[in-house]
C-alpha cells in the first residue's frame, strides 16, 4: 500500500512562496475559508494553511489536519497549482465550525 503522507514537497514553507502567491490570485471564498490559487513551476500542488485570528493549539492542529486531508484526496484534480487556505476564525469555535469547514472545502469547485 502506498504511502499517503503529506510530503515536504507538497507544502509551501517560505514566506517568498507566499508572497508569490499573493501576487494576482484566484480567489474562493466562504464563510469559513478563503482560497488563494496560482499556477506554480512544480511538477504538483503545494498547500499552504495560514490563520486569521488567535487560537489554541488544539483547534489549529485539529483544523490543520481536516485541510491536509482534504487536500489529500484533492491533489490530483488541483494541478499544478499553490493553494493557500486561509482560516477565518470564529469567536465562538466549537465542533460545529470544523464541521462547516468540511462541507464548505468539498464544495468548493477546485481550479
Amino acid at each position: 500500500m502506498r504511502k499517503q503522507g503529506f510530503s515536504r514537497s507538497c507544502r509551501m514553507t517560505e514566506r517568498p512562496q507566499f508572497v508569490r502567491l499573493f501576487d494576482n490570485p484566484n480567489v474562493f471564498r466562504s464563510p469559513s475559508f478563503q482560497a488563494f490559487w496560482k499556477e506554480n513551476s512544480h511538477s504538483g500542488a503545494r498547500l499552504g494553511i495560514t490563520f486569521k485570528g488567535r487560537l489554541s493549539s488544539v483547534w489549529r492542529m485539529r483544523i490543520k489536519r481536516v485541510i491536509r486531508e482534504w487536500f489529500r484526496t484533492v491533489k490530483q484534480d488541483l494541478g499544478s497549482n499553490d493553494v493557500n487556505i486561509v482560516i477565518r476564525v470564529p469567536t465562538d469555535l466549537n465542533m460545529s465550525f470544523v464541521d462547516r469547514l468540511k462541507k464548505n472545502l468539498s464544495a468548493w469547485k477546485r481550479p
